[in-house]
């Protein structure tokens, strides 16, 4: 088993995040399916995605459509720790898989989910309404 492997670094400032994603092989953002979350939109899955790192998710049908349509990692049931684990092990053992979903979520980063991006359709809106 590689549960071995398994860091908790705990709280951690900005500073440090960056480095402990250059070791990281997954990154977990398995919320629970209560309110607030489902239709919400994780800072950490994009940080994760820009980082180069495959996402393991919650199947909430927002996160599943962005996961799903940029190939950047597995969503699952967030109330199964056997899907989860197995999930887990599945990319931690192909590193193939692990390293394509990882180069497809930072090429979404680049080209679709970035603050430039935002700006544009922002400038445009408002650009729109003050015709």
């Amino acid at each position: 088993e590689q549960w071995g492997k398994v860091n908790d670094f705990g709280f951690v400032g900005r500073d440090v995040i960056y480095q402990i994603f250059s070791i990281s092989k997954v990154g977990i953002v398995t919320l629970h399916p209560i309110i607030n979350y489902l239709d919400s939109l994780p800072i950490k899955m994009f940080e994760y995605m820009a980082a180069g790192i495959p996402v393991i998710a919650s199947d909430f049908p927002l996160w599943k459509s962005i996961i799903e349509e940029n190939n950047c990692g597995i969503c699952v049931d967030p109330l199964n720790p056997e899907a989860i684990g197995e999930v887990i092990n599945s990319l931690l053992s192909n590193d193939n898989l692990s390293e394509q979903m990882g180069k497809n979520g930072r090429k979404a980063i680049e080209t679709k989910y970035n603050w430039e991006n935002e700006f544009q359709k922002l400038l445009s809106f408002y650009s729109n309404i003050l015709k």
